[in-house]
């Protein structure tokens, strides 16, 4: 485009040059006033009047030509801002995806942790609960195992009693020996001295 402004400029320069020429023809010859006649002033006038009017198309055209290529020029830019537009609108909701995906993926492991940290609470908490039921049934069977123990030992010694009564009954022990009897009966646990 710049080199048709160039042609068309140089086009009118030259021109104008050849132009030039007879204005300055007309204007030497008007240096002298005794030369010329009206008709040749009229003719001088004419000739100034078209180098002006030359001039001014001149003019014209390259402003017009300058005008056309700022409007390109603007139009190019626009073009462009338009497309950097559109790109970022296809840009855009690929970037919400990706941050829609971290989101959700953040959110996940979140969920993911709190469902880890919530299970270990709850097997600690049954685990200890059933420690608890264990320690409770073993203590209930050692209660019921003392208690047999008292009552085995209570019926050994209601056995050892009675056996003693017979046989101090029966007369067949010596003194020495019924002492010590009654002395086991009546003092201590007859299973600890057995021991």
């Amino acid at each position: 485009m710049r080199v048709w402004i160039a042609l068309i400029v140089a086009m009118v320069l030259a021109w104008a040059e050849g132009n030039k020429s007879a204005y300055f023809k007309v204007l030497m010859e008007h240096q002298n006033p005794y030369i010329f006649d009206k008709t040749q002033r009229l003719e001088l006038q004419k000739e100034r009047l078209r180098a002006q009017t030359t001039q001014k198309v001149a003019e014209f055209e390259y402003k017009k030509a300058v005008d056309v290529q700022k409007i390109k020029k603007e139009q190019t830019q626009i073009q462009s801002q338009s497309e950097v537009k559109k790109e970022e609108v296809a840009v855009t909701p690929q970037k919400q995806m990706v941050e829609v995906k971290k989101k959700m993926l953040l959110y996940a492991l979140l969920g993911f942790l709190v469902f880890l940290v919530v299970g270990y609470l709850a097997f600690k908490r049954y685990h200890s609960y059933k420690e608890k039921i264990e320690l409770e049934k073993m203590r209930l069977q050692e209660a019921l195992h003392e208690k047999e123990m008292a009552m085995r030992e209570r019926e050994l010694q209601a056995q050892i009693a009675g056996k003693l009564i017979d046989a101090v009954a029966s007369g067949t022990l010596s003194k020495e020996q019924e002492e010590k009897l009654l002395g086991l009966a009546t003092g201590n646990n007859l299973l600890e001295n057995k021991r």
